[in-house]
């Protein structure tokens, strides 16, 4: 057994305080929840993103006036977050692409990972963000590691490269036969 319980939020940094701001609440619809000085920079402010049931991303980001002289570009690859992925539901995917295309932000995708869907973009400090929906959600109080595990163990019995839907589906049938 795990000795955590979920992820609490991924901190990331940027350079664009008011561009993440607006692309997350705006863009992407999120709350921002809390705004402060970062604690241990004081010329960062720590801005905390609700992105739904309770799970929330943190940016760090400088101050107005900060030396960005000292900040990276961000970048994907070895020893760097490749992407940040967020769950969403089939009707906020469809929205999600309408609101990335009015707000003139380039995506990829749907592209197809077997048992979900996923489009990705960058924010305004360059990081990928993968949006993605399943394409048979599994049901309200379902935990998604026992899906996903499942759902692994019947591929590999298939001896299929990648989980597909039909693991999916027959993971939570297995599943909720379980629990009856």
């Amino acid at each position: 057994m795990a000795l955590t319980t979920r992820i609490s939020h991924p901190a990331l940094c940027g350079t664009d305080r008011e561009g993440t701001i607006r692309f997350y609440t705006g863009v992407l619809g999120m709350e921002l929840v809390l705004r402060q000085p970062n604690l241990d920079f004081p010329t960062e402010e720590h801005l905390f993103f609700h992105v739904g049931n309770d799970n929330f991303i943190a940016y760090f980001v400088p101050v107005a006036g900060a030396d960005l002289s000292i900040y990276e570009a961000a970048r994907n690859g070895n020893g760097g977050m490749d992407h940040l992925a967020l769950d969403v539901d089939t009707d906020q995917f469809v929205t999600a692409q309408a609101r990335l295309r009015a707000a003139n932000v380039a995506f990829e995708g749907p592209v197809d990972r077997g048992y979900e869907r996923s489009i990705y973009f960058k924010d305004p400090n360059g990081v990928t963000v993968e949006l993605l929906v399943w394409i048979t959600p599994p049901p309200a109080g379902m935990s998604l590691a026992a899906v996903i595990a499942g759902a692994q163990r019947l591929r590999e019995a298939r001896g299929a490269a990648l989980i597909e839907d039909e693991d999916v589906r027959a993971a939570v049938a297995e599943l909720a036969g379980a629990a009856v």
